[in-house]
């Protein structure tokens, strides 16, 4: 199902984008520094291979919970798995090419940041069990 096995160095990438995503919760989508930010965002996804290629519009349609933009994600993302993100970002990446602006609303609203978070966790868990 993946592309490529996410490596330490690959999620240590993304990670570099976890401050300036909480600076930019609440921005106006309008801002050019959360457009600027975006173009970073998905150059950092593909560099890394983050983004699986999997049917999106089915996992979305099996994990309704993600499918609702305005729906509060927070919990679910609190507790989600790396397979899990990896596939949620896809979706949000590959919806947004449908719907324009989907990822500047994600970082505004903050999915992102909790994301990101998350995947730090993620991280620090991995490297404690080494």
């Amino acid at each position: 199902m993946y592309d490529k096995e996410i490596t330490p160095q690959d999620i240590e990438k993304i990670l570099k984008l976890y401050a300036n995503s909480r600076e930019l919760v609440g921005a106006n989508p309008l801002n050019g520094r959360l457009q600027e930010f975006t173009h970073e965002l998905l150059q950092t996804l593909f560099d890394t291979v983050f983004l699986m290629v999997f049917n999106w519009h089915e996992w979305l349609n099996r994990n309704e919970v993600f499918k609702d933009l305005n729906k509060d994600i927070h919990e679910e993302i609190k507790s989600a798995d790396l397979e899990t993100l990896r596939k949620l970002m896809t979706s949000y990446v590959r919806g947004d090419r449908f719907n324009e602006g989907l990822l500047e609303r994600i970082v505004a609203d903050g999915k992102l940041h909790c994301i990101l978070q998350r995947l730090r966790e993620l991280r620090d868990q991995l490297e404690a069990d080494m």
